[in-house]
């Protein structure tokens, strides 16, 4: 076992909020190394053929979502600094997240953006399905807890990252997940 674990910053938010622009930059600014884990590159881990099969991901998202969860709450276990990248888009899949993350400090991101940025964002990319980012505008944030919240859509880049930086290196110790974690009893 590892003698610390490393530092974990979680980033949540809507598709096209943000948050892979946010996670590259703070790992440019942060005086430590950290490693970006992101829900979208596990998931390119999978052929394509899988990727494009929404019958297979319906069915097996909640297996995949345990096991980036999971495996990043080990990377941080190994003595790893991340920055955790991803969409909790459905309220049940906030407990069994935060529970995979008990015993360690994190930084709980809210990266929030205006529904009508985040649509032109979606069409401008046009690597996602349009509606995504509709369908979890209201949907992600519903647990309502955070350590920290940035909104790009009326933030510049750089105020995002210092405001989130800032917190980290406060002496203020997150709280947002040990709620939440207290929240569902227990519960994963």
């Amino acid at each position: 076992m590892p003698e610390k674990t490393g530092r974990v910053i979680f980033l949540n938010g809507t598709s096209s909020s943000g948050k892979t622009t946010i996670a590259k930059k703070l790992q440019k600014h942060a005086q430590e190394p950290y490693l970006h884990l992101s829900l979208d590159a596990f998931l390119n881990q999978l052929p394509s053929s899988y990727l494009e099969d929404h019958e297979f991901l319906d069915r097996e998202f909640s297996h995949l979502l345990v096991g980036f969860n999971s495996s990043s709450a080990a990377i941080a276990r190994a003595g790893n600094n991340v920055i955790i990248d991803t969409v909790l888009q459905e309220l049940s899949w906030v407990t069994p997240c935060v529970m995979t993350f008990v015993g360690l400090d994190v930084v709980f991101v809210g990266v929030r953006c205006s529904l009508e940025v985040l649509e032109s964002r979606e069409k401008a990319r046009g690597d996602r399905r349009e509606g995504t980012a509709r369908y979890q505008h209201d949907r992600v944030h519903a647990h309502g807890v955070y350590d920290i919240e940035v909104d790009t859509s009326v933030m510049p880049l750089g105020e995002c990252v210092s405001r989130i930086l800032n917190y980290v290196q406060s002496q203020m110790r997150p709280s947002a997940f040990r709620k939440l974690q207290a929240a569902s009893g227990g519960r994963a």
